[in-house]
């Protein structure tokens, strides 16, 4: 595990330094550069991640919402406040920011994804992190299908509050 965690840390750290250096970015990304085939594999398995992480969802889901030990209280708390305190705190974060000139100036789809980030559930790899690790993750699959059941109500009027602010 310690040894994943160093290639994962050096890998990161490769791909900052390539990526802040021109000459070097110029030598990995482009379509006739020699290491080109490096960024052509990453967008196959990209290509392929969207799929997978559906597997990784219908997986988790496939337990039901009544296996878990959390208690109702606990699971409502956290819904709320993922769907409905969060989203609120982000929006006016986002117009805040907006108010300072802090944004990109009269670009409609940025500010769009600035606050659809905030209203969107928890992520779906949270679950695979806690299978993973071996902890809670009846807990995380409970939590993430509520959450996906209540994203369905709460994406949509956010979506459409999103289309009037911006």
């Amino acid at each position: 595990m310690v040894k994943k965690v160093r290639l994962v840390e050096i890998a990161s750290l490769l791909a900052i330094i390539i990526g802040s250096i021109p000459h070097e970015k110029c030598f990995v990304f482009g379509c006739d550069t020699p290491l080109s085939f490096i960024t052509d594999s990453l967008e196959i398995l990209g290509q392929a991640m969207v799929p997978s992480v559906m597997l990784v969802l219908g997986g988790m889901l496939a337990e039901g919402p009544y296996v878990s030990k959390l208690r109702l209280k606990t699971t409502v708390g956290v819904i709320v406040a993922r769907l409905l305190v969060l989203p609120v705190f982000g929006i006016r974060v986002i117009g805040l920011a907006d108010k300072m000139h802090l944004p990109i100036a009269d670009d409609a789809m940025y500010r769009c994804v600035l606050l659809l980030q905030y209203v969107t559930h928890s992520a779906i790899l949270l679950g695979a992190v806690a299978r993973m690790r071996g902890f809670a993750f009846s807990e995380v699959s409970v939590l993430l299908f509520w959450q996906h059941v209540f994203t369905l109500f709460s994406l949509s009027f956010y979506i459409f509050s999103c289309s009037k602010l911006v």
